[in-house]
């Protein structure tokens, strides 16, 4: 189910970030980041609310460029870190398993022909993924983003 779509100008942000191997699993190398940022910095963390995997090439490219990204609230020493430049989007959020995702592709894709956009090939696409407060709710809310030009 779509919640909300639109288009939007994000802001910089610092985030911890790990480069996919071509072949590499995302989920488990969200897991592992995720992992490795509670360990070193378990003292002043309670919980990651999202997690990012940007697709520099469509996400069925064969060895198509991708990484996971994590929003930083201060510097974490031990894993990688950059400032996530500023874009301007074409987003959708969406609830819910019941559709496939190509079909919210699909949407945002008449959004952007509907408004007159150009995508930004710089980045194919950005997921993003909320955890749920309660871990037991299966319906994640998921926020598709297609870069377009300014």
């Amino acid at each position: 189910m779509i919640v909300h779509f639109g288009v939007r100008t994000t802001e910089p942000m610092k985030v911890a970030f790990k480069v996919l191997e071509p072949d590499e699993d995302v989920s488990s190398a969200v897991s592992e980041l995720l992992s490795k940022m509670t360990e070193l910095y378990h003292q002043h963390h309670t919980s990651y609310d999202h997690s990012m995997i940007v697709y520099y090439d469509p996400p069925d490219t064969l060895g198509g460029r991708k990484e996971v990204l994590v929003p930083l609230p201060w510097e974490i020493d031990g894993v990688d870190s950059k400032t996530f430049p500023s874009i301007r989007a074409a987003f959708l959020v969406y609830e819910g398993a019941g559709t496939p995702v190509e079909a919210y592709h699909k949407r945002l894709e008449e959004l952007i022909e509907h408004d007159g956009l150009e995508r930004d090939e710089e980045i194919h696409s950005i997921e993003i993924m909320y955890v749920p407060e309660d871990l037991d709710y299966t319906d994640y809310t998921i926020e598709i983003m297609f870069p377009v030009k300014r």
